[in-house]
C-alpha cells in the first residue's frame, strides 16, 4: 500500500503550529515586560508633593529635597503628607515643630479674648501690630504659638497674619453665624488641624517653645556714601 502523503505531512503541521504557538507566548511575555519597565518610576529620589513644590524655591527654607516617606519622629508613615498624623510633625519644618494641639488652640482663643477683654482691645491690637511680623498673635505670643505661611514654610509675615486675624476670621464668623458655628470646629476633623481662616490664609499654626521660627531681624539697609 502507498503511504498518504496527507498523513506524513500532519507531524510537521502539528510541529509548526507548536512552534508558533511558543513564539506567540513569548512576544506576549516580552510586551509584558516592557509594560512593566514603563510603569516602573525612574530611578533616583521621589518628586516632592505638590504643597512642596509651590512658591520661589529660594523662600522653601525648610521644604525637603525630596518627599519623605516616614515620620522622622515617630517613623510613622507620612508619604505624600503635609503632616505626620500620629504625632504632628510638620514634614516642612525641623524636627520637633509640631502642630499645636486642639486644647492648645482652645486655651489660646480663650487667652486672646482676655487679653482683649483687659486691654479694651487698644492694647491688644498695639500688641498685635508688634508681633505680627514673628507670626503671632499676643496669646500665641505667651503660650509659645506661631503661624506658619505652609508654601515658605516660615512665619507668616505682618499683612498675611492681618488677612488672617481680620478678612478671614471675619468671613467665616459671618459663616458661622448661620451656621450654627459649626466653622468653629473645623479644626476637630482637618488632617492638619487647620480652620478655615488657616486655609483662606495658607497657615498652620504650630508649637515653638524655642523660638526656633523667629524670623532673624533684616540688617538696615546702608545709604549710598557709607551711610547706615
Amino acid at each position: 500500500m502507498t503511504e498518504n502523503p496527507h498523513d506524513a505531512a500532519e507531524p510537521k503541521r502539528a510541529e509548526r503550529s507548536k512552534k508558533a504557538e511558543r513564539s506567540k507566548k513569548a512576544e506576549r511575555w516580552k510586551e509584558a515586560e516592557r509594560w512593566k519597565k514603563a510603569e516602573q518610576p525612574p530611578p533616583g529620589p521621589r518628586p516632592a508633593p505638590r504643597w512642596a513644590q509651590r512658591g520661589p524655591a529660594s523662600t522653601r527654607a525648610y521644604a525637603p529635597a525630596s518627599a519623605p516617606t516616614v515620620c522622622p519622629v515617630c517613623r510613622g508613615p507620612v508619604e505624600g503628607e503635609l503632616t505626620c498624623q500620629f504625632c504632628g510633625q510638620v514634614m516642612v519644618l525641623p524636627t520637633g515643630i509640631h502642630l499645636s494641639t486642639v486644647g492648645l488652640r482652645f486655651g489660646g482663643f480663650l487667652l486672646e479674648n482676655l487679653l482683649m477683654l483687659c486691654t479694651l482691645y487698644i492694647g491688644w491690637l498695639i500688641w498685635a501690630f508688634l508681633v505680627f511680623p514673628r507670626g503671632q498673635t499676643p496669646a500665641k505670643q505667651l503660650l509659645h504659638m506661631r503661624v506658619i505661611y505652609i508654601p515658605e514654610a516660615r512665619a507668616a509675615r505682618w499683612w498675611r497674619m492681618f488677612f488672617r486675624e481680620f478678612i478671614a476670621k471675619g468671613i467665616i464668623g459671618l459663616l458661622a453665624a448661620v451656621t450654627l458655628l459649626i466653622p468653629y470646629f473645623w479644626l476637630l476633623w482637618d488632617r492638619n488641624r487647620q480652620e478655615l481662616w488657616d486655609k483662606m490664609a495658607t497657615t498652620l499654626v504650630v508649637t515653638d517653645p524655642a523660638d526656633r521660627l523667629r524670623p532673624s531681624p533684616q540688617p538696615p539697609a546702608e545709604l549710598p556714601g557709607g551711610w547706615s
